[in-house]
């Protein structure tokens, strides 16, 4: 399977909610971010979770010796024996050659983090600097937001069969890898856009009309707002503004648009 192909089957995998929300902190580059029109790509190193693109794989040995010998050798003409001690040499260098697909696949990746959920008190907490940053809406009929896949939130029960996704769906092993999440993490409702970064830039361009809304945390600084509201100026068109509050009776935050 060629790259476009494998990039067509992953854009076929695709399904996002009209708008993704992104959670960001009162920095210079959030400020960038929307006056620049530039989305960073995370290496999977730099998030939070030690368990980012991890995932149990094995590979069915019997099975692969089987089919080398029956299918693979008679074209080749090579007699079942020669067949089965060719296999037991391809086989260790073919692991290890998998194995290190498998590192490099997180070494050279990328992944724009999205969440369905504008309004996830732990959310503010955790990625926008306890309610002081902001959360940006993007539409997602605009690229890159329209390549964002649902994370997976289930704990490994079994572990990825390697040989069967591989004549299935080579896209299966990089979706088990990059989409899987504990289900701890449920409450994110996240959506990612793997980005390969091996000849890539981190720095992924968009289109300023992406922007649908920006959310202002409800304990945002004046000095962060101000030049918050400097960056937006300089979009061709002005997204909707809500500012974020508290309802303490209910323990719920508030939307105010502005």
């Amino acid at each position: 399977m060629t790259e476009a192909e494998i990039i067509e089957r992953f854009r076929a995998r695709a399904n996002p909610p009209p708008v993704l929300f992104r959670y960001r902190r009162p920095t210079q580059w959030t400020l960038d971010e929307i006056s620049k029109r530039q989305i960073y790509a995370a290496k999977p190193s730099e998030l939070n979770d030690p368990f980012e693109y991890i995932a149990p794989v094995f590979w069915n040995v019997e099975l692969m010796r089987r089919e080398f010998i029956e299918e693979f050798a008679p074209k080749r003409g090579i007699s079942p024996a020669d067949a089965a001690k060719e296999f037991e040499s391809f086989h260790q260098s073919g692991k290890i050659k998998l194995l290190q697909g498998i590192r490099q696949l997180k070494d050279f990746s990328g992944v724009i983090c999205l969440s369905a959920i504008p309004n996830s008190i732990r959310m503010w907490s955790y990625y926008a600097q306890a309610h002081e940053g902001i959360c940006i809406g993007f539409d997602t009929k605009l690229r890159p937001f329209n390549m964002a896949l649902e994370a997976k939130y289930q704990n490994p029960d079994i572990p990825l069969d390697i040989i069967a996704a591989t004549k299935n769906d080579p896209t299966e092993i990089a979706a088990h890898i990059s989409l899987r999440k504990a289900e701890e993490w449920k409450f994110e409702g996240e959506y990612r856009i793997p980005i390969s970064i091996a000849d890539n830039p981190r720095l992924i361009p968009f289109q300023p009309s992406a922007i649908t809304d920006i959310r202002f945390g409800a304990r945002i600084k004046n000095e962060f707002k101000d030049k918050l509201q400097e960056a937006i100026s300089h979009l061709p068109h002005r997204p909707k503004l809500i500012q974020m509050g508290y309802d303490f009776d209910r323990f719920i935050l508030t939307e105010t648009v502005i």
